[in-house]
């Protein structure tokens, strides 16, 4: 399946599609497929890169995977490259690196889902816009979409297959790479977002993603 990969360079890497949002530091790399709307925009400073690249599975809209050195050292010479009889053989033999490396990659759980129906959807649009997603309550976000508590907590689950708090987990951690993007401090972003210290965000990090936030946020601006 044709696609486009992208990676930022600095900042941070932001693509919204109709089903998801997806806010991503340097060490992590956006895969979309051919045909899917995405508005996909740097933060912070980022450098965006942009590869097209198709990949075998015809299952997978968007997937992110780390962003080894490899990949990230092959953006720069195919940022804008077409995969296709247009490249040059140095070209082909770069995609074809990068291919077997996306391919070899672990998805990463990572991304907030959006749902398609309109309550549901309004409710979700309410806690993206909020300054602190921790302090963001069921209650609160029911009463934004004008249904019960009961009837949205159901709703996530049904939806997007995910109970509420697993997805503004997800919020909150995108909503920490944005502010980091901006220059604040890994701390004061994760204090921002409501982890009362270090560890909380860390236990939440890695059971997200599966590495340490340091690790994940190891490009700097």
């Amino acid at each position: 399946m044709a696609g486009v990969l992208w990676l930022a360079q600095g900042g941070a890497l932001r693509c919204r599609t109709e089903h998801s949002l997806h806010i991503l530091p340097p060490t992590l790399a956006l895969w979309v497929a051919q045909g899917v709307r995405s508005e996909v925009q740097g933060l912070g400073g980022a450098r965006l890169r942009r590869i097209e690249l198709s990949v075998a599975d015809e299952a997978v809209s968007c997937s992110v995977t780390l962003a080894g050195p490899l990949l990230a050292s092959l953006a720069d010479t195919l940022d804008g490259v077409a995969d296709d009889e247009s490249a040059t053989p140095r070209q082909r033999l770069a995609l074809a690196v990068a291919r077997e490396e996306l391919q070899r990659a672990e998805p990463l759980p990572i991304g907030i889902a959006l749902p398609r129906s309109p309550a549901l959807r309004r409710a979700c649009e309410a806690a993206l816009r909020e300054e602190a997603p921790g302090d963001c309550s069921l209650l609160a976000l029911a009463e934004a979409a004008h249904t019960s508590v009961r009837t949205l907590a159901r709703r996530f689950q049904q939806e997007l297959a995910t109970p509420f708090s697993e997805w503004r987990s997800q919020v909150r951690l995108a909503r920490m790479i944005t502010l980091w993007a901006e220059g604040h401090s890994l701390g004061a972003s994760a204090a921002a977002v409501g982890y009362a210290n270090p560890s909380a965000m860390s236990f939440m990090v890695r059971r997200l993603v599966g590495m340490t936030p340091s690790r994940l946020l190891m490009s700097r601006p």
